[in-house]
C-alpha cells in the first residue's frame, strides 16, 4: 500500500512537473501584466518564465521585446500549446545543439523552446517582456481594442500611444531601465519612441471624435530624456520602407487599404482555424506558396513579382514552427496598419500615415514630398536616436532591405560605439526571429551585444570588440565585421546591468 501510494504521488508529481514544462507560462495567465495607455486601452504583457517552478529573472537586466504586425508577441514565445503535444513530438533538436542550449530540462522537454528568443534570453539570466499593441493578442494576453468607434489605429498609434506604457511598466515593475527592440514593426515603434515622437493630446481627441489623426511631431527635449531612460536598441529586420512595385499605385488599391476597418484574424483563427483545419495543412499550405515563392524569386524567374513576395524561407523553417506561426502567432491587426507599410513600400518614404490631418482625411494616397505637405518623416528624425543599436538582418531584402536599415537608420542616427549590424545569412524577414538558424546566427548574436553592453555599463567602458569610429558600418554575412560564429559566447547565469 505504501509503495502504491508514493507510486501515485510520484505520478503526480511528474504529471504536474510536465504540465508546468509545456504550458504554465500560458494556464492562468502567468507572468500576466497591464500597461494602460493615455486614452484609456489596457494593453497586455508578459514577464517571461518557462514555467511556476522556474524563477523569474528579477534580478536581470530587464529586455522588452514588440512583435511584428500581424504577428503577437508569441512569435518570440515558440513552445508546445495545450493539447498540440502530439502534433509537435516530431520536431527533433539539430545535434549537436548550441551551447547555451545543452542540458536545459525546458528544452528538452518540449523541443520547440529551442526556438524561442525568451527562453534564450531566459536561459542568459535576461529579464524579458513581452507585449501586445492595442487589438492584438490571444486569450488572455488579448490587449483591448479600446474606443476606436472609426478603427482609426494606425502604425503611428502603437509607436506613439502603446509603446511608452509598456517601458514605464518595465521601468516601474524592475525599477531599471531596459533595452527595448523588436521585429519589423517592433522596430518601428521603438525608433519612433527614441525620436520623442508623440500626438498633441488636444489635437487627438478632436480628430478621434471627428474621424481622423492629428499629424505626429516631434520633440528633442522628450527624445532626450527617452533615451536617457533606455539602455540600448534590439532591431530585429526592422521595418523602415518595404519594396513595393509602382504599379500597385492605382486609386482603387488606395481606397481600400485605407478603409478604416477592424481585421478580426484571431476570431477566425479561434474559431475556424485552429479548431477545423487539419494538422499539416498549415505548413503544407504555406510551403506550396513560399516555397514556389523562394524558388521563383532564387531563379529569377518572371513574374517579377515574385522578389517582392519572397519574404519567408521555407527551407529555413521547421515545419512544426510553421505550423505554431500560422496557429498561435497570426493576429488581429487594422487596415491602416497595413496601409501605412503600403504607403511606405510605394512611395518609398519613412513617413507616419498618408490620412494623418484633417486636410487629408478623405485622400487617396499622395505623393512625398510635396512642398509644406505637413507630414512627420520618421526618415528626418534619425539623429535624435542616440542609444546603442545592434540589427539583425535578413539576406533576402524583401520587406525589409539591409542597405536601407543601414542608410537610414545606422548611418543617420546618432553614432554610439555600441552600434553594429549583421546580415545573416539564408534568412529571409519572416522566418529571422524563430528560424532554423536563429537559435546559432541570431539570439547569440543578440546575447552577446546585450553582454557587452552590460559590461560596458558596469565598467563605464567601452568593449574591446567597438570603436568609435565607422562601428555602425561593420556588418557580418556581407561584409567585414565582428566574428559571424557563436563560438566563445559568454555563457551567464544571471545577467545584471548596473
Amino acid at each position: 500500500m505504501k509503495r502504491s501510494i508514493q507510486w501515485c504521488i510520484s505520478m503526480l508529481t511528474a504529471g504536474l512537473l510536465l504540465i508546468g514544462f509545456v504550458g504554465a507560462a500560458w494556464a492562468g495567465a502567468d507572468g500576466l501584466y497591464t500597461a494602460t495607455t493615455d486614452d484609456g486601452v489596457t494593453l497586455k504583457m508578459l514577464r517571461y518564465r518557462p514555467s511556476t517552478d522556474a524563477p523569474f529573472r528579477t534580478g536581470g537586466q530587464p529586455v522588452l521585446l514588440f512583435p511584428g504586425i500581424l504577428t503577437s508577441m508569441n512569435q518570440y514565445l515558440a513552445h508546445t500549446p495545450a493539447g498540440r503535444e502530439d502534433n509537435y513530438r516530431d520536431l527533433a533538436l539539430p545535434i549537436p545543439l548550441e551551447d547555451w542550449a545543452k542540458d536545459d530540462p525546458y528544452i528538452q522537454m518540449d523541443h520547440m523552446r529551442y526556438y524561442s528568443l525568451a527562453h534564450y534570453l531566459w536561459l542568459k539570466g535576461y529579464d524579458a517582456w513581452f507585449c501586445n499593441y492595442r487589438g492584438t493578442g490571444h486569450g488572455e494576453f488579448k490587449s483591448e481594442k479600446g474606443d476606436d468607434p472609426y478603427n482609426l489605429t494606425t502604425l503611428d498609434v502603437w509607436g506613439i500611444m502603446d509603446t511608452g506604457p509598456c517601458i514605464d511598466k518595465v521601468r516601474a515593475v524592475t525599477g531599471k531601465d531596459p533595452f527595448i527592440g523588436g521585429h519589423s514593426t517592433g522596430g518601428f515603434v521603438c525608433y519612433a519612441y527614441l525620436q520623442g515622437a508623440y500626438f498633441d493630446p488636444a489635437e487627438l481627441k478632436a480628430g478621434f471624435k471627428a474621424g481622423y489623426l492629428p499629424h505626429v511631431k516631434s520633440d528633442p527635449l522628450l527624445a532626450a530624456v527617452r533615451n536617457a531612460q533606455i539602455k540600448g536598441f534590439i532591431a530585429i529586420d526592422p521595418g523602415i520602407q518595404p519594396a513595393i512595385p509602382q504599379w500597385a499605385d492605382f486609386d482603387l488599391m488606395w481606397m481600400i487599404v485605407g478603409l478604416p476597418i477592424y481585421l478580426d484574424f484571431d476570431a477566425l483563427i479561434t474559431n475556424l482555424v485552429n479548431p477545423l483545419v487539419p494538422d499539416d495543412l498549415i505548413t503544407f499550405a504555406l510551403d506550396a506558396i513560399f516555397g514556389t515563392v523562394n524558388t521563383l524569386a532564387r531563379e529569377d524567374v518572371e513574374p517579377y513579382v515574385t522578389p517582392y513576395l519572397n519574404f519567408w524561407d521555407m527551407s529555413n523553417t521547421d515545419p512544426n514552427i510553421a505550423d505554431f506561426y500560422g496557429r498561435s502567432c497570426a493576429t488581429s491587426t487594422t487596415m491602416r496598419c497595413i496601409s501605412g507599410w503600403v504607403d511606405r513600400g510605394v512611395n518609398q518614404c519613412a513617413r507616419e500615415h498618408w490620412k494623418n490631418g484633417i486636410e487629408n482625411k478623405d485622400k487617396l494616397g499622395g505623393e512625398p514630398r510635396a512642398s509644406n505637405d505637413g507630414y512627420y518623416y520618421y526618415e528626418d528624425y534619425m539623429y535624435l536616436m542616440r542609444v546603442p543599436t545592434i540589427a539583425v538582418l535578413n539576406a533576402t531584402d524583401a520587406m525589409v532591405n539591409a542597405e536601407n536599415v543601414i542608410e537610414k537608420i545606422f548611418d543617420a542616427k546618432t553614432k554610439h560605439p555600441g552600434d553594429v549590424y549583421y546580415v545573416i545569412p539564408g534568412t529571409a524577414h519572416a522566418d529571422i526571429p524563430l528560424g532554423l538558424n536563429a537559435p546559432s546566427d541570431v539570439f547569440p548574436k543578440i546575447g552577446d551585444w546585450l553582454d557587452q553592453q552590460c559590461a560596458t555599463t558596469a565598467s563605464g567602458a567601452a568593449p574591446e570588440d567597438y570603436s568609435t569610429e565607422g562601428s555602425s558600418s561593420r556588418a557580418a554575412g556581407g561584409g567585414s565585421g565582428p566574428d559571424d560564429s557563436s563560438d566563445g559566447m559568454c555563457f551567464i547565469t544571471s545577467a545584471s546591468c548596473r
